[in-house]
């Protein structure tokens, strides 16, 4: 569909928007459509265009699948979507790009990590809202006995965080920068790969080329396997339960990662948890996880967004800008809104303002969380298919199966057997792909 913002409203005509919210478990759930926030998005869009008539719906997370299905297969989804982002669901084909409404000017406006979670291909298919990305948290006090200039340390740790492809492999020498002689400076939650599938998915280049063809292999998995064992004989990274937040709030460990957002939440609660060696989050700053801003960077985390769908013909360019121009404003409106607890931050740069105002947090705080999510962080754009097929490896190959080495069910042999996997869920893509341009290829002759 050709979309034009300028496309004409008709006056004599009632344009409905069908806008369907997802409700789920997820940290920070959209407002109840009880609540006075959606009556309140209505009637401002409607004082521009009175001939608007909007409903909202509330569609479980467990159920969204199965509704969008059955409105998919009447034709008739919903107008507006608002989701947790994951590219690429079987409704995502209907999508609209948002490109024709979101200058080039205007997109600076946005987080490098939130837009890039909404491109696929060469455009950019919802509205950015709130994003909740898994940050490291540094303890300045504990950085402090490492040097007395804790700018320097931090400026350390930013080449820490930069590096990617094959630098990776002095990713050890640069972490001992920042090394405690008595202390593993690094502790993660025990049980969880994500410090490794950031690693690994930022050496890898972000796992599929633009062809379809796989960027890692099992050497290279292997030689991350290696080093991280060595790591963790070493005493440098050390996997912990349960007493991780205690450490780090007793000044007994001086980075924790990855945490988010939450913890700043914590403030005197801290306090009252007996934690009083640190002091939430005068104390705390925030930081990258290594590689995540390098080239082919992969950051978590959490976002939602905002979709437009297309409907029936008939329903024309002025409806298309209509949903178009509700579904921008809503996502500014809900990345504050979604973000008042301080667990969530909005995606448009344009509303910290506000937001801060809100929440409370500090201008330092502030200074700290923007210091991160400003880097160029993001894994590059892929076509609809590789971007998809890159979703499912992480999600279904790398995941479980770093899993079961950081768990010891599995050793060093994880590489070959991984590469394998890999390839083998590529293959029959790359075939339907090279079919594909065979039949277009003879269709031109």
């Amino acid at each position: 569909m050709a979309l034009d913002p300028q496309a004409k409203i008709d006056p004599g005509r009632t344009y409905e928007i069908d806008v369907w919210v997802e409700m789920g478990d997820g940290l920070v759930p959209p407002p109840s459509l009880d609540d006075q926030f959606w009556s309140n998005v209505a009637v401002e869009f409607q004082s521009s265009y009175p001939n608007a008539q909007i409903s909202f719906k509330a569609v479980a997370q467990a159920e969204l699948e199965k509704e969008m299905q059955t409105a998919v297969t009447v034709g008739r989804p919903p107008h507006v979507l608002v989701t947790s982002s994951e590219w690429f669901r079987f409704w995502s084909d209907l999508q609209l790009p948002i490109d024709r409404f979101l200058p080039e000017a205007e997109r600076g406006q946005y987080f490098p990590a939130a837009l890039a979670r909404v491109v696929v291909g060469q455009n950019h298919m919802a509205w950015p809202s709130q994003i909740q990305p898994r940050l490291w948290v540094i303890n300045q006090r504990r950085l402090q006995q490492l040097h007395s200039d804790a700018d320097l340390v931090l400026a350390a740790w930013e080449q820490v965080a930069t590096w990617s492809g094959d630098d990776w492999y002095n990713l050890r020498d640069k972490l001992k920068q920042l090394r405690d002689l008595r202390l593993s400076p690094i502790a993660h939650q025990l049980g969880t790969s994500e410090p490794m599938l950031q690693v690994l998915v930022t050496a890898g280049q972000g796992l599929v080329g633009q062809d379809g063809e796989l960027l890692i292999s099992a050497e290279l998995i292997r030689s991350l396997c290696s080093e991280w064992q060595a790591m963790e004989k070493e005493q440098f990274v050390s996997w912990i339960q349960g007493t991780l937040l205690t450490d780090f709030f007793s000044n007994r460990r001086a980075i924790i990662g990855p945490v988010g957002l939450w913890i700043w939440s914590l403030g005197d609660n801290a306090r009252r948890r007996g934690y009083r060696a640190l002091t939430v989050p005068d104390d705390v700053m925030l930081l990258p996880p290594p590689g995540s801003s390098g080239s082919g960077g992969y950051l978590s985390g959490t976002m939602v967004d905002v979709a437009v769908f297309r409907h029936r013909r008939f329903q024309g360019l002025a409806h298309a800008r209509l949903s178009m121009e509700l579904a921008r404003d809503l996502s500014q409106k809900l990345g504050i809104e979604m973000s008042r607890t301080g667990l969530g931050v909005p995606a448009n740069r344009r509303l910290l303002d506000e937001w801060q105002s809100i929440v409370g947090w500090s201008l330092e705080q502030r200074t700290s969380l923007q210091r991160v999510l400003e880097q160029p962080m993001g894994l590059p754009s892929l076509d609809r298919q590789w971007h998809e097929a890159r979703r499912q490896m992480v999600d279904q190959l790398l995941e479980p199966a770093l899993e079961d080495f950081i768990h010891g069910r599995i050793g060093l042999d994880v590489a070959e057997e991984l590469e394998t996997k890999l390839r083998l869920f590529l293959e029959p893509l790359q075939a339907s792909r090279s079919k594909g341009k065979s039949r277009q290829s003879r269709n031109t002759e």
